[in-house]
């Protein structure tokens, strides 16, 4: 069996110093392992919720996250990583794939002052394999009702059309390769990207609205406030207090000052 140390995965995750230091400290002192109930929860997406809120209260006391996430991280080192290796896919991506708690630590850090892991509930998507990243634009094979596979995309990613480009392209092959019994799923996108007043913010000739070019859309939600946190990271509630440092947040502050409202929209590539 292939097994990854702590600390060459956290090297690879390039996680900050301050966050190393508290996961050893918490792997030294770690007295006992997660149940085996809860492990399996752990794999199966319809328990992903359960489980997760299974081990939080087991773990006990965790203001930081750092409990849940080296219990995490343990699982890329004993199971996740050896997956990859065995399917041949590279370290490279597995090591984008899961800067996923890197990339949020320091985004915690930026608003609040203070590294604080809060996305436990959705690490299980990588940890299974089930959500991978290539270049720009993350991939979630969502195995529901109906399957689709469910684009995500960073908050660090470039959005040229050639980045865009690329993206797709690694995970087109990546598709026919490892996953040919999913060839003839749509490719979907759920976000506030998608909606259509941002061509008016922003130039039908930004980049967002080039990436809208990829897509039909087939729904719009006007009363989801999920954007907020993208937007104006660390403000939910809409009033004059919200920055105005970026063209679209000072558009979008406009608009919604004006008592009109955003949302999500859904679509598919075309």
């Amino acid at each position: 069996m292939i097994k990854l140390e702590h600390a060459y995965l956290y090297k690879l995750l390039e996680l900050p110093q301050e966050v190393i230091e508290l996961l050893d400290t918490y792997g030294e002192e770690r007295t006992k392992k997660i149940p085996e109930e809860i492990y399996r929860k752990l794999f199966v997406r319809e328990k992903w919720d359960e489980g997760v809120k299974e081990l939080q209260s087991y773990l006990g006391e965790d203001p930081a996250g750092m409990k849940i996430l080296w219990e995490q991280l343990d699982i890329l080192c004993c199971y996740t990583y050896g997956e990859y290796v065995k399917q041949g896919i590279g370290e490279d991506i597995f090591a984008a794939t899961m800067k996923f708690c890197t990339r949020f630590l320091y985004e915690h850090h930026a608003v609040w002052g203070t590294f604080k892991y809060v996305w436990a509930w959705w690490f299980p998507r990588q940890m299974t394999l089930q959500e991978i990243r290539f270049g720009a634009l993350e991939y979630e094979f969502v195995d529901g009702r109906e399957r689709e596979v469910a684009i995500h995309i960073p908050s660090d990613a470039d959005m040229s059309m050639d980045s865009i480009q690329a993206s797709l392209a690694a995970f087109y092959s990546f598709r026919k390769t490892y996953h040919a019994d999913w060839e003839d799923v749509r490719l979907t996108c759920d976000t506030w990207m998608l909606m259509p007043e941002l061509q008016e913010f922003l130039g039908k000739d930004s980049r967002i609205a080039g990436f809208q070019k990829l897509f039909q859309i087939d729904q719009i939600d006007r009363e989801a406030t999920w954007y907020m946190g993208w937007i104006y990271p660390g403000y939910d509630i809409v009033d004059e207090s919200l920055p105005e440092k970026t063209l679209l947040q000072k558009m979008l502050k406009k608009y919604l000052l004006d008592g009109k409202k955003f949302g999500i929209a859904k679509g598919y590539i075309k």
